[in-house]
C-alpha cells in the first residue's frame, strides 16, 4: 500500500543485484526487468506465464545480445511441453543465437541451431 514501504528488494538479475540500482520498469516493453529464477517460479505457478520475459537475455546477463542460456533454456522448456512462445519469438531467438555462434567462428553450430527453426504452416 502507499502507507507501507517495501520490505524487500525486487528480484533483479545477478549483474544488477549489488549495484544499488532499483529498476521499476523496462523502457522497451513497459514491464519490469527481473531475474530468470523469478520468471521460472512464475512459470511454475502459472503454466501460461509470458515466455518472452523469461527468455529475455537481460534477465540473465548484462549483454542483451548474448542468447546462449536463453536458447538452451527454451529447448528445455520445449521438452517439458511449454509451447506457448510465438513462432516469431522462436525465430528471433534461433537466429540471434546462430548469429552469435557464427560471429565466434562456430558456423557448424550455427547451422545446428538453425535446424531448430519453427516450421511455418
Amino acid at each position: 500500500t502507499s502507507e507501507c514501504e517495501k520490505y524487500a528488494c525486487c528480484p533483479l538479475p545477478p549483474y544488477l543485484e549489488d549495484s544499488g540500482c532499483v529498476i521499476e520498469e523496462d523502457d522497451n516493453a513497459g514491464r519490469p526487468l527481473r531475474d530468470v529464477c523469478f520468471h521460472l517460479l512464475k512459470l511454475y505457478s502459472d503454466r501460461h506465464y509470458d515466455l518472452d520475459q523469461l527468455l529475455d537475455p537481460r534477465s540473465i546477463t548484462s549483454d542483451p545480445l548474448d542468447c546462449r542460456l536463453s536458447w538452451h533454456l527454451w529447448e528445455v522448456l520445449r521438452a517439458l511441453n511449454y509451447t506457448h512462445l510465438s513462432q516469431q519469438s522462436q525465430g528471433v531467438l534461433n537466429t540471434s543465437y546462430a548469429a552469435q555462434l557464427e560471429s565466434e567462428g562456430l558456423w557448424e553450430w550455427a547451422v545446428f541451431i538453425l535446424l531448430h527453426e519453427p516450421k511455418t504452416q
